[in-house]
């Protein structure tokens, strides 16, 4: 057992590395991303699922490294999740690795620590494909770790000509038809049971603070969109394991929704539309500098997330690169 997983890791590397001795990609600096993927989680006695889904931000570029934090994000270990309290790294030689390294936490207070270390596969129009490697630490038991995953950029709205006219500049995202009716597909590679993303004209959104933005519902149902903390994706949804609770509770620790209640989504009181009913629409503002969970609590699998930063200054920006105060 212990030679066939050690003869499996090693053809593993083998082939990453081999896979990216012509593959190049640049992670801008001072942009948000979303890195998605699965794999296993391989002890001597085990072998565990386990998905992976963080959004970064880069900050400064220095040479050819460039500094990233995790905002936002979980790693799920079978069925536990654990979302991510302080996790950072490095993507090195112009993207063509990524080292990221910190803790997780899940509702219960149980830590894992994790460590790897990516090597670009393949760079494509719609993102870059990774493999990674490395450790994975839960209750004294250690767990080598082989992900495969995606990092896509946050995609930057921009109102089309008859919407500026119409809401004066406002953002368009729109509720698609038969949004209420979930739909199984493979969203990245590794990944044989999760949701499309296909329930919002955009399953994910770069804005500045300030921004307005118009949600229209195309559905024939009504819809209810609320910003909140904690899972809020596409992984336990389709599970039926999602425990939504809908008073804001106070005084959490970043990334976290528990607090004695065993929820694993919580509003927070940032984004509620209200009832949309088909046909009609809701304005609602993204005041805050950060990273916003959307879902809609009666279908949970329909999901959207934003973030909010402006072009210089953000905090978080600077708190990520090395030669800013």
């Amino acid at each position: 057992m212990k030679l066939a997983l050690s003869v499996f890791f090693v053809i593993a590397s083998l082939v990453a590395i081999t896979l990216t001795i012509s593959a190049e990609a640049q992670v801008s600096p001072n942009k948000a991303y979303i890195l998605q993927g699965s794999g296993f989680a391989v002890t001597d006695d085990s072998i565990k699922t386990s998905d992976v889904d963080f959004a970064l931000i880069s900050g400064q570029k220095a040479g050819s490294s460039t500094s990233i934090v995790v905002e936002d994000g979980f790693v799920t270990l079978n069925q536990d999740d654990f979302i991510t309290t302080d996790l950072k790294g490095t993507v090195l030689r112009d993207g063509r690795y990524i080292r990221l390294s910190g803790i997780a936490e899940n509702d219960a207070g149980d830590e894992i620590s994790l460590r790897i270390f990516g090597r670009l596969v393949q760079d494509t129009k719609e993102g870059s494909i990774y493999g990674f490697t490395g450790k994975l630490v839960s209750e004294d038991e250690s767990h080598k770790i082989i992900y495969t995953t995606k990092l896509s950029g946050l995609t930057i709205v921009t109102p089309t000509q008859s919407q500026q006219t119409q809401e004066q500049g406002k953002t368009t995202i729109r509720i698609l038809s038969g949004a209420s009716t979930q739909a199984i597909s493979s969203t990245y590679i590794g990944s044989s049971n999760t949701l499309r993303a296909g329930y919002f004209s955009h399953d994910r959104i770069t804005i500045e603070p300030g921004t307005s933005v118009i949600i229209v519902n195309d559905d024939t149902v009504s819809h209810r969109i609320v910003s909140g903390i904690g899972l809020g994706s596409f992984n336990r949804a389709s599970q039926g394991a999602l425990v939504i609770c809908e008073e804001p509770q106070e005084k959490l620790p970043k990334g976290f929704s528990f607090a004695g209640s065993g929820c694993t989504f919580t509003f927070d009181g940032r984004i509620d539309t209200g009832e949309i009913k088909p046909g009609e629409s809701k304005t609602v503002t993204f005041e805050e500098v950060g990273f916003y969970r959307l879902i809609d609590p009666k279908y949970p699998w329909m999901n959207i997330v934003a973030y909010s930063f402006p072009e210089t200054g953000s905090k978080i920006i600077r708190q990520a690169g090395s030669t800013q105060n």
